[in-house]
């Protein structure tokens, strides 16, 4: 992998990393969706899923469905944020993977990938999912990249029917 680390450690987030956790979701989000989603979607979604009391209740592991959050630290920072959990007795979903700025490009959200994916295929998962909004090429070609395929669109979680927001459905199979 090139420009990878090899001092980033993938760990079980703590109630400690729930503010950089809730910054970098926030802020990566932000980023991300900026000139694909309307803005208002994307104050509400930061708001639903990514302000601290939220994270905060995410952080535990709830198994199967939710894993906890997981962090990748380089030299005691938080670069990265990963989730996910199984939605049914053999299928694992991916949540979010999101990374600060400064550390896209250095293979450290392939990490994160591979720690929700060995979690869900210790569950007992033989496929996993991904949710990636319509129109979001970096996000289609991380996924793509790492074996997801498209399989069917859905409307967007918290999309309303004025906004008609539209995420790609994507499955790989699991080894």
């Amino acid at each position: 992998m090139p420009n990878s680390s090899m001092t980033a450690v993938v760990r079980a987030a703590t109630e400690a990393d729930v503010p950089r956790i809730s910054a970098i979701c926030s802020a990566a989000y932000r980023d991300a969706y900026r000139d694909l989603l309307p803005p208002g979607y994307i104050e509400r979604s930061v708001a639903e899923f990514y302000e601290e009391p939220r994270v905060a209740r995410d952080v535990p592991p709830s198994p199967p469905g939710w894993f906890g959050y997981q962090v990748i630290e380089e030299d005691g920072a938080v670069l990265g944020v990963a989730g996910g959990g199984m939605t049914g007795p053999r299928t694992g979903e991916l949540s979010r993977v999101y990374l600060d700025g400064s550390a896209r490009g250095r293979g450290l959200g392939t990490l994160l990938l591979e720690t929700v994916t060995a979690q869900i295929q210790a569950a007992g998962g033989s496929e996993m999912w991904v949710s990636v909004f319509l129109g979001d090429q970096a996000g289609i070609g991380f996924h793509r990249a790492r074996g997801f395929v498209p399989m069917d669109t859905v409307r967007a979680t918290l999309s309303r029917s004025d906004d008609h927001i539209v995420s790609l459905r994507m499955r790989r199979a699991l080894p």
